[in-house]
């Protein structure tokens, strides 16, 4: 099968089958109910339109076509490949693991070769081991227990006579194991129209996309439009997107006729100079978001454990490729019609790129033709030029028509330069001056960055209210203009700002004051000595003494800020909060004017008789930064929390191969920690028990060639985790020897709710599988509060160097993150999928109900924009419906919630054609059309 039926049934559960045989075969039910029986093994069921297929088709075919759709659902949970840990009897691993610890480094340090076994003094019983090398003893370290080298965890070549060759054991199976959840896989009767909405869905998103949603968008465009770009839609709402969308053109019409037609297409599409970077980027291999590879460190102390043959492993900036003649005279074309202070600033953005790219487009080549193009890489690069020159002279014309932007220098030699005062070098300086009326009349020229400034400038007006009503009505003017992304997280990141408390709140004391009066305004436990009571009678501010922070940063409950800085991987990192509350009144109007704006976006859409929504949405994150997460098999946004109710011990597992010229040392780690954040212990490969049977590892397995590659496990019991004491647990993956995920050939994770007794890896009982991907050397997917079973995902990297990376150096910093992440996000600051919902509810539903978590439904007014999206708000809130509401009739509806399972209790009559289903969990089934959250936020675009 082609890459395109992997995508439709990965992405929508659909297989095209082909026709059925003018004779069917008899056996056809029985062998359809084999196949069935295969596919629940891993969670997966036919619907009846696609069995009924199956059994019509011949022999040949279709085991031809259940090989493809087993094999693809089985990768997708994880199944395909073999998972072998270093215990073979994992979880009953050894108790006492400090004696195992201490016999391998016996065995490590004293013996040799030849003679007896320095533990049980056997002879003969000796075996060297390759390609490690380690003297191992067959009766101390029985070969039935392990999969790999005892000593150092090494797998072993084929021709190792340690490992005896014997039938893999029949491995458990436990009948009565459900799976976790079912996915349904449905007949596509039309493939092609199936593969054009699934590459216009995914062009319509208005955020960046993650890299398995880039590479299936480049097969749909190959499949379907590969050699034009009149397909796109008139606006491409995220510039990422549209990027590698001309990339792809670029690269397939090259050397052809088409070339220059696709070019004309690209550059009527291009807005910026970035635009412009991004397409030649990804033309060349690179990011669509132009992000560098982080520059490695090596003088860390840890380095001086790197083995002499292991280099160090990195990922490497890409290499501009050849530009074609009349793709640099397009481009320096296009840089060159643009404004050249606004062109130079865009450059300024991103030195790096736009340097390599010169290197390619020889800008000053064209100084004749292109100017404006020459002006802005001469700005970009610092170039002195002579100012009688061609150069020079387009220079110092460009900075005499806006000497105020473009700063011209004049050298001795005779020679110009030209720097460019940014943009935003004119709004700091407004925020410097304290005008904050200034600052939003620039800023109204960046409507984007004005929404991202919101809270910023509301600052800066204080309780001037004129100065308020200059920034609201500036973000009411260029509303329409904004991506919907940027309303919502604008207006949920001000929801609780008029109530902010700094974590240390600065008092003034008027300069005329006495020092009693200092010491009444400050509190006279701190005014300690005279000279500090002197310091605030005259007026300096004062803070009160912070107590001693404990290792996780700032004492637990310190009002703190979460940061996410631009990368290709989510990486986090906090201050304590110092912000001044927020007028209560401005918080109010301008959330209400985001609701209003984007309910009004959603009004043109396709209505519907119903909507339900589900409350417990209210407390799962909108999708935000797709482009640095993980690819995962659930979808789960970042920061949303899963109860499992049935969690009595979740196993953790990770797969990798090593590369083909070097070897990958991954380990699968979790750290522990008590109510308040304190450490409590952890379990990785140093420690393989923690506290007996509260957390158990499979074993450290250091190298892992194709193609077994290697696994490891880890089992945490809830119920012995809380006998010690262990409130969160937080599992984290490390590169061990710094190889960065980015550079795997093959690598995953994953969690699972496995039955006592049952296989060690049961794919049915996968709750969630991801790639490991990115410049990153660690990866943190979740947190777990033990005490109650919830599951938050929050899919998030710790910043690494040197070499040797585990988490017992890290666990500081693993708990500072996870509990800062906690609260972030739950502190409702992040848009909600309830708020997406909500949005396209009010303006598309000619009734809105919303279902609480006991079955009960409150109903809410309809039709009033805004007042109806609060309305819903409102009532999510509440434990229980207002017992009013009948239950909804069956109609053309929309639903938003959980799982299919909660679809059915919400709305279990017949619904109509065209009734649409937001689940957390996975697509809805037929007769749902499935959305996501991604397609209900395209639809909120500006128009």
């Amino acid at each position: 099968m082609d890459a395109l039926a992997t995508i439709m049934l990965r992405r929508a559960g659909a297989v095209a089958l082909p026709s059925p045989a003018s004779a069917p075969p008899a056996d056809g039910d029985a062998w359809v109910a084999s196949l069935e029986a295969d596919l629940a093994a891993m969670g997966w069921l036919l619907d009846v339109a696609i069995r009924r297929r199956f059994a019509l088709l011949d022999p040949v075919t279709r085991m031809r076509w259940a090989d493809f759709v087993c094999a693809v659902t089985a990768e997708l949970v994880g199944a395909d490949r073999e998972h072998v840990p270093l215990f073979r009897s994992f979880p009953d691993t050894p108790a006492d693991t400090d004696r195992l610890y201490v016999e391998r480094l016996i065995v490590h340090l004293l013996q040799t070769n030849a003679a007896p076994c320095v533990l049980c003094g056997a002879e003969g019983r000796v075996h060297a081991l390759d390609p490690c090398g380690h003297l191992v003893c067959a009766d101390c370290f029985d070969a039935d227990a392990y999969t790999a080298c005892p000593i150092c965890g090494r797998r072993l070549t084929a021709g190792n006579s340690y490992l005896p060759l014997r039938a893999e054991a029949a491995r458990p199976v436990s009948s009565t194991a459900p799976p976790v959840r079912l996915r349904r896989l449905t007949l596509d009767h039309s493939p092609t129209s199936t593969a054009v909405r699934l590459r216009d869905d995914l062009v319509m998103r208005p955020t960046a996309l993650g890299e398995a949603d880039l590479v299936d968008l480049r097969a749909l465009v190959a499949a379907t439009a590969p050699d034009r770009l009149d397909w796109l839609p008139a606006v491409v709402p995220a510039r990422e997107t549209l990027a590698v969308v001309i990339a792809e053109a670029l690269h397939r019409t090259a050397l052809t006729a088409a070339h220059e037609r696709v070019l004309a297409e690209a550059a009527a599409r291009w807005g910026t100079a970035t635009d412009v970077a991004r397409a030649l980027w990804v033309y060349s291999g690179g990011d669509p978001g132009l992000v560098l590879p982080r520059r490695r460190r090596d003088n860390t102390p840890s380095e001086a454990y790197r083995p002499v043959d292991e280099p160090a492993v990195t990922v490497g900036t890409p290499r501009v490729r050849a530009l074609s003649r009349p793709l640099r005279r397009a481009v320096l074309a296009f840089v060159g019609s643009l404004d050249p202070v606004t062109a130079a600033e865009d450059m300024a953005r991103h030195p790096t790129v736009w340097k390599r790219l010169a290197e390619r487009l020889h800008p000053y080549e064209w100084v004749t033709a292109y100017p404006g193009a020459a002006v802005a890489f001469a700005a970009l690069r610092g170039t002195r030029a002579p100012a009688g020159g061609a150069l020079g002279t387009a220079m110092v014309a460009a900075g005499e028509r806006v000497p105020e932007r473009l700063i011209l220098s004049w050298h001795t030699d005779g020679t110009v330069s030209l720097r460019v005062r940014t943009f935003a070098a004119l709004v700091e300086r407004a925020v410097a001056d304290g005008d904050a009326a200034d600052a939003a009349a620039l800023l109204v020229q960046r409507p984007g960055d004005l929404w991202r400034r919101l809270d910023h400038l509301l600052r800066l007006a204080g309780d001037d209210p004129d100065a308020q009503r200059v920034v609201l009505d500036a973000a009411r003017q260029v509303a329409t203009r904004v991506s919907p992304t940027v309303l919502a997280d604008a207006a949920a990141a001000l929801t609780g700002r008029d109530a902010t408390v700094a974590a240390a709140e600065a008092v003034e004391v008027a300069a005329d004051a006495s020092m009693a009066e200092a010491a009444q305004a400050v509190g006279a436990r701190h005014v300690g000595t005279v000279g500090a009571a002197l310091g605030r009678a005259l007026g300096l501010r004062t803070r009160r003494p912070a107590r001693p922070a404990p290792a996780r940063g700032a004492e637990p409950g310190t009002p703190r800020r979460t940061f996410f800085p631009r990368g290709d991987v989510v990486r986090a990192w906090s201050a304590p909060e110092q912000r001044r509350p927020l007028p209560a009144k401005a918080i109010a109007e301008i959330r209400a004017g985001v609701d209003a704006e984007l309910v009004e976006r959603a009004g043109g859409l396709d209505r519907f008789d119903v909507a339900v929504l589900d409350a417990a949405l209210g407390r799962v994150p909108a999708p935000r930064r797709e482009r640095a997460g993980s690819a995962q098999l659930t979808g789960w946004p970042r920061g949303s929390v899963r109860h499992l109710p049935d969690l009595d011990v979740l196993r953790l597992f990770l797969h990798w191969t090593d590369g083909a010229k070097f070897r990958v040392d991954l380990d699968l780690s979790c750290a522990f920690y008590d109510r308040e954040w304190m450490p409590r212990g952890h379990c990785d490969y140093t420690r393989l028990r923690f506290k007996g049977r509260a957390a158990i590892h499979s074993g450290d397995l250091t190298s892992a060639p194709p193609p077994l590659g290697a696994t490891e496990f880890l089992d945490l019991d809830r119920a012995a985790l809380l006998s010690a004491r262990v409130e969160w647990a937080v599992p984290v993956v490390f590169s061990y020897n710094d190889v960065p995920f980015e550079a795997l050939d093959a690598a995953f994770a994953g969690f699972s709710l496995p039955q006592r007794g049952g296989r060690q890896f049961d794919p049915a009982r996968v709750v969630q599988r991801f790639h490991l991907r990115g410049d990153s050397r660690s990866l943190a997917p979740l947190v777990l509060n033990v005490r109650t079973g919830q599951v938050m995902w929050i899919d998030a990297s710790l910043s690494t160097a040197g070499y040797g990376h585990n988490v017992g150096g890290y666990r500081a910093r693993l708990g500072g993150l996870a509990a800062d992440l906690w609260e972030h996000f739950s502190a409702g600051t992040r848009p909600t999928l309830l708020d997406l919902a909500a949005w396209h509810a009010s303006a598309r539903a000619d009734r809105i109900l919303v279902a609480h978590a006991d079955d009960t439904i409150t109903q809410v007014p309809v039709g009033r924009g805004a007042e109806t999206v609060a309305a819903v708000r409102a009532a999510a809130t509440r434990a229980t419906g207002d017992g009013t509401s009948p239950r909804p009739q069956a109609g053309k509806a929309f639903a938003a919630t959980v799982d299919q399972d909660r679809l059915a209790v919400l709305l279990d009559g017949a619904v109509a054609d065209g009734s649409a289903a937001l689940l957390l969990d996975g697509p809805a089934g037929a007769p749902w059309t499935p959305v996501s959250a991604a397609d209900l936020a395209a639809g909120l675009v500006p128009r």
